[in-house]
Formats: structure tokens, sequence, C-alpha cells
């Protein structure tokens, strides 16, 4: 009975296989007679395609490497489909097999039944080598100062503009919006070196140049800046902060369009409490204003646009029964108030760093007491 059931159950495994490969073999043809795709969008199809798998994302896609194993590499277009990005650009599998068929793709390929993708087999994914990592890594572009509603079509026709990427990655904070800079890796060398030479590289040409380093340079830039934090925690906690101050980095990062300035308050008897009044409910972060000064500054967490429509009164801004003027702040003056703010939180940290040390460090010079000796 045992031998009975080993080769039944062997006769079910291989017609179990058999079924599978016949179920492979039962996706319908594709047929790209008749169809055509504008030139634009065949160069998206193919672009995105050949993301998947080229050799950034291959390697690091769980699915991706899934799905490659089961069919000798060919994964049909109904599956790719699931990828939202690309169902996006084009959910046709017509036009997707066309695109591919009339493109000069050496990376991607179509099976006869046009039905199926696969990265070109004469094309190998290359031994992910700590070289080919510190190579990629060269070849990485960090770029700040975009518009926060950029989207990736528009990001990837802009650095299109200036050589061929392997990819493009928009940095969003927790919530999920972008943060107004990108990581971009393109394919050579020369490319990404001619763009962090550019000073003057724009988004637009009414807007301010953009900050453009290499990826190495802002992550050295980075972690220095963290260990310098790291170090002056540790110092104060020690007692030892005056060889150890807390710096501003060179590079301050922000976010645009999130502070409000007030202007011509000459005279105007008002307060911090009244202008967190007045926002209340509109997400206010902070205040900078003392009685008797002329001008104000709010941050919000979100758009400070947004907060100040929402509180005019036709189409005035009132503040404690008076008009003002407010402007939400861009530009250099943008840029200008974080560095400020900036400099204002190292200097709050560093004097609460001496004061430590005066105090006598951690204990703030209360320490454990008297210590008798014990006879």
């Amino acid at each position: 009975s045992e031998v009975s059931f080993s080769l039944s159950s062997g006769i079910n495994a291989e017609y179990g296989e058999k079924k599978e490969e016949e179920k492979k073999n039962e996706l319908d043809a594709v047929s790209t007679e008749g169809i055509t795709v504008e030139k634009a969008l065949a160069g998206k199809i193919v672009k995105q395609l050949e993301y998947y798998f080229g050799d950034r994302n291959l390697p690091q896609d769980r699915f991706m490497l899934r799905e490659v194993t089961l069919d000798n590499g060919w994964i049909p277009l109904d599956t790719m489909l699931n990828f939202k990005r690309l169902a996006s650009i084009c959910n046709e599998k017509p036009k997707i097999a066309k695109a591919v068929e009339d493109s000069n793709s050496t990376l991607v390929v179509l099976n006869e039944q046009k039905n199926k993708i696969r990265r070109n087999p004469e094309k190998p994914l290359p031994k992910n080598t700590e070289e080919l990592k510190l190579a990629n890594n060269q070849k990485t572009v960090y770029v700040k100062g975009l518009p926060l509603g950029l989207n990736i079509d528009q990001a990837e026709e802009f650095f299109g503009n200036h050589g061929k990427t392997a990819y493009i990655k928009l940095r969003k904070d927790a919530e999920g919006k972008f943060k107004g800079s990108v990581f971009i890796e393109f394919v050579e060398q020369s490319d990404a070196d001619k763009i962090v030479g550019n000073k003057e590289l724009k988004f637009t040409e009414e807007g301010e140049p953009l900050i453009v380093m290499s990826r190495n340079e802002y992550f050295k830039s980075k972690n220095q800046n963290v260990k310098n934090v790291k170090n002056l925690k540790r110092e104060s906690q020690m007692g030892g902060t005056e060889q150890l101050k807390h710096e501003v980095p060179e590079h301050v990062e922000y976010e645009k369009g999130l502070v409000l300035k007030i202007e011509g308050l000459e005279g105007v008897e008002t307060s911090r409490e009244d202008m967190k009044a007045l926002f209340e409910g509109h997400n206010i972060n902070w205040v900078n204003f003392n009685k008797g000064d002329v001008e104000a500054f709010i941050r919000f967490e979100g758009s400070a646009k947004e907060a100040l429509d929402k509180v005019k009164v036709d189409d005035k801004f009132i503040l404690s029964g008076k008009e003002a003027k407010a402007l939400v702040l861009d530009g250099d003056e943008e840029e200008a108030y974080w560095k400020k703010s900036a400099h204002e939180k190292a200097e709050f940290f560093n004097k609460k760093n001496r004061k430590r040390k005066f105090d006598g460090g951690r204990g703030g010079g209360r320490g454990r007491g008297k210590r008798y000796r014990r006879d």
C-alpha cells in the first residue's frame, strides 16, 4: 500500500504540474495588428518596464524576484498590470505589447504570443558587489527646492533633459507629502557630474536656483550633523559642553509655504496669544513675536496660505481689531527665516548646555549630597 500511495502521489504531483503548465499556456495571445501608440506614451511604457526589470529594482523587488522564477523569467502582462504605476500610464495590453515590440530596448523582450515579458537573457543581472554599490552611489544626485506639487512624471521630464536616469525617488515626509527634494541616479557618471556642477539649475526660469549636490556629499553633511548632536548630548550629560557646540548645517532643509509674515504692527496692541487665538484650529506651530515688534512670523504645520485665507474678513487680514499686511514667505526671505530659526535653536541648546556645565552637569549641582566617611 505504501508503494501504491507513493506512486499515486507521484502521478498526482506530475498531473498537477502539467495542469499548471497548461494553465500558463492558456493565456490568450495579444494581437498588435493595427495598434498604434503615441511616441511619448510608448516611451513612458518602455521606461517603466525597464525600471521593473532593471539593475536597480529587480534585485530588491521580492514580488518580481518570485515571479521571474515561475516561468523561465516570463511574466504575463496581466501580472505586470498589477503595478499601479504601469496601469496609470497604460492599462491596455495590446498597446503595452506594441510599445515594447517597436522599441529599441535591449533590456525587455516579448514572447511570441506577445502576452508575456521578461528581462533579456543576454543581459544578466550584474553581481551585487560593493564596487557596484559605490559606483551607483557616485552617480546619484540630491536636489532640493522643487515645487511641493511635483509628481514623478514632471520629475522624469525635467531631469530627463539632463541625462538618462536609472531611477528617481521623490522624498516624502511621514504623512506621505512630498518634501521638495529628490534623489536621482543617472546612467552615466558624466551626467551626474554635470548637473552637480550646475549652480544655476532652476526648475522654472523665474524660480530660485535649486540646491544640488552629490548623494555622498549630502549624507556626509547629514551624518556629521547627527554625530554632532549625539556628541553634544553625550557631553552635556557628562558636564563637558565647552568644546562641542550645536552647529547649524550648511544646507537647512525646510518645507516651503509654511511661514506667514505679518507687517505693519506699529502701534497695534497685540500679542502672541492674540495670534494663536486668531489661527486656532489651523495647525499653528510657532509664533515669533514680542510686544513692540513691528512684524511677526507665524509658522504652521500645513499651508500658511490656506490658514490665512480662512481667517480673512472681506479679503482683509484683521488682527486685534486692526488691519495688517500678511504674506506667505518665499524665495530668499523664506530661506533666511529658516536659517535664522536654525541658528536660534542651536543657540538655545548651547546656552542650555552651558548652564548645565555651570550647574555641575547632570545633577544640576545637587549631586547625591555629602558623603560621610564610614569608620
